[in-house]
């Protein structure tokens, strides 16, 4: 049995799970002084923080994997779509996360630099590959099937609005609102989870992919080191790039518009951007905004207060 309360009750407890889990290794790591390395800092949230939750989920309410996650045959035509959009989409993510910095700390930059030691394969299955698995399974998964007799915009919104709380800061969750939003989107669209994973792995692919290949060149061309510490951005810095990624993201936009409107024709969708004509009777609109939801607003902006705002 689906609904918005068990959706958002387990995005409530797993925030809860994912903040509690940092508090507590953070204070192990301390008391017992233990060093931990990158790939150990990426793996422990990534499975046991997201994972186990998950895995217990499916246990307790015995849901079908497969109708829950949407573990459909995509098609060549919709993966060409997903991955046209997992580019074309990235100027107006930058756009978003260049503004946020005008109020938050980048932090993933800095991570992904100092994670470029790695091999690229390795580098891409933690930074990509477990991302686009766990985080999709989540919020494209569970949730797009307790939310799935809500109106699609409303459902998209609050899709974006929990993959943003889930990276636990700022920076993040400016962009990560959008791109949740556009992906849940998608999945209802092709009707399969694998448009979403394919979208997320691009993006976090090619990001990992440029910084690997900043630092082949960091040599040859006498380039700034950034393997031990990113300079901070300033505002002087983000509004001097401001206007190529405006109009960067002036020109690709209508082009992501247009291979979502080729996906909607692809897969006979247009249903899903019709209202329901008001002489029809309405169908109940389950509640949404439950006593979940609203804890886990309240969780996310007392951690970001605390964590990055006070500090």
């Amino acid at each position: 049995m689906y609904s918005t309360k068990k959706g958002n009750r387990f995005i409530f407890l797993l925030l809860l799970i994912m903040i509690i889990g940092r508090y507590a290794l953070r204070y192990i790591i301390i008391t017992f002084n233990i060093h931990l390395n990158n790939i150990s800092k990426i793996l422990i949230p990534q499975l046991i923080f997201i994972l186990i939750p998950v895995i217990l989920y499916f246990i307790i309410t015995k849901q079908n994997i497969v109708k829950t996650l949407l573990l459909k045959k995509l098609g060549i035509i919709n993966a060409l779509i997903a991955i046209g959009i997992s580019i074309l989409i990235q100027p107006f993510l930058n756009l978003i996360n260049l503004i946020s910095q005008l109020f938050f700390e980048n932090h993933v930059s800095s991570t992904i630099f100092n994670l470029t030691y790695l091999p690229l394969w390795l580098l891409l299955i933690l930074v990509a590959v477990l991302p686009a698995i766990n985080e999709e399974i989540v919020t494209r998964g569970i949730l797009l099937s307790n939310y799935k007799n809500v109106g699609l915009v409303k459902a998209a919104l609050i899709s974006g609005l929990y993959f943003g709380m889930l990276h636990l800061n700022g920076n993040q969750f400016s962009y990560a609102f959008v791109m949740g939003t556009i992906l849940f989107m998608l999945v209802k669209i092709t009707n399969s989870i694998y448009s979403s994973m394919i979208v997320h792995f691009m993006i976090n692919g090619l990001q990992v992919s440029l910084a690997k290949l900043y630092i082949l060149f960091q040599h040859n061309f006498n380039l700034p080191d950034y393997t031990q510490n990113m300079p901070k951005v300033t505002s002087a810095t983000i509004f001097t790039y401001l206007p190529s990624m405006l109009i960067l993201t002036f020109i690709t936009l209508p082009i992501v518009y247009l291979l979502f409107y080729a996906s909607v024709k692809h897969n006979k969708k247009e249903n899903l951007f019709c209202k329901v004509p008001t002489d029809s009777l309405e169908v109940v609109q389950p509640k949404i905004f439950d006593i979940y939801l609203i804890l886990s607003i309240i969780l996310f902006i007392a951690y970001v207060t605390v964590n990055e705002i006070m500090i």
